[in-house]
């Protein structure tokens, strides 16, 4: 049974496929039942298998540079009411590693969404989705980056045995401010994942919640889980607040200047009470659960 989109919110998965077979169509199937409006998907397809092999009739595909190799797409509902509009601009020396896309949610605003595959190209040293101009993307006002990037480090995996390709990525979280939001599972299983591998990532601007987790009883035939994530609310309103109403008159008053230690502080507390409700719950899937558990959750974890 499928579910429509919701009108007012924005819920997304994200999986790598491991290069293609019915991986993406049974994804997609996944999405189709939650409801999803966008899938960020690495690894689409194998070498030998063209863009065109893949399909589904209740999405629409945004696939990169025509001519590259596939490396990241991303599918969007065709039920979704939300609006997308991919930003080439700001990955065209990428080689199809990255994708970035603007999606306005109805009546939301906008959120900038990256779609990353960081394996490298040849050698260690040249990884084309370092190559983005992660700048520029950071910078804008709402920002979610997700997808395999392929690093090893304790400040996302506690439980990590090793470090690899985690410089670029402890430094990009760090000096930007970005929130990590996975929960220390596993996001990589089989006989090569690496102990405890956790390197498909979901990071986003602080001023940016959401709903994350892992679809462990989705099985897709990858090596990695399927992840998903919604983007909870809207920290800063755009409407205007009428000063006869509350008796302030806030019509000056700008988010962006608020202290980011703060900002930080409280979106690390949220999370923590968040966590506290995910442990022993197995499971546990709130975002996409129809008989009020979601409800529940979020009140729990004090959203």
């Amino acid at each position: 049974m499928s579910a429509q989109p919701a009108t007012q919110r924005l819920l997304a998965l994200q999986h790598n496929c491991a290069r293609g077979g019915q991986v993406v169509e049974v994804v997609l199937e996944t999405a189709v039942r939650k409801g999803a409006d966008l899938v960020l998907i690495q690894e689409p397809r194998g070498e030998k298998e063209k863009d065109g092999t893949h399909s589904h009739p209740s999405f629409t595909f945004i696939r990169g540079e025509e001519g590259t190799a596939a490396k990241c797409w991303i599918a969007v509902n065709r039920a979704s009411r939300c609006q997308v509009t991919e930003l080439k601009e700001l990955t065209w020396e990428c080689e199809n590693y990255v994708q970035v896309v603007e999606v306005v949610p109805p009546g939301g605003n906008a959120i900038v969404i990256t779609n990353v595959y960081d394996q490298h190209d040849g050698s260690e040293g040249n990884r084309p989705a370092q190559r983005t101009r992660w700048g520029k993307i950071t910078k804008q006002r709402r920002v979610i980056i997700a997808g395999d990037m392929k690093g090893h480090s304790k400040l996302w995996n506690p439980r990590a045995t090793r470090k690899r390709n985690n410089i670029f990525w402890e430094r990009l979280i760090e000096e930007e401010d970005l929130f990590v939001w996975n929960i220390e599972k596993a996001t990589r299983m089989g006989p090569g994942a690496m102990n405890h591998a956790v390197i498909d990532l979901t990071l986003s601007s602080p001023n940016v919640e959401l709903n994350w987790c892992l679809l462990g009883e989705e099985a897709t035939r990858s090596d990695h889980e399927v992840i998903a994530w919604e983007v909870l609310g809207n920290p800063h309103p755009m409407a205007d607040t009428s000063a006869e109403m509350t008796g302030w008159d806030i019509s000056g008053w700008d988010p962006t200047k608020e202290s980011k230690e703060e900002e930080k502080k409280m979106v690390a507390e949220r999370r923590a009470k968040a966590r506290d409700c995910y442990v022993g719950v197995v499971g546990w899937t709130p975002i996409l659960s129809d008989d009020g558990a979601t409800k529940d959750v979020v009140k729990a974890a004090g959203r």
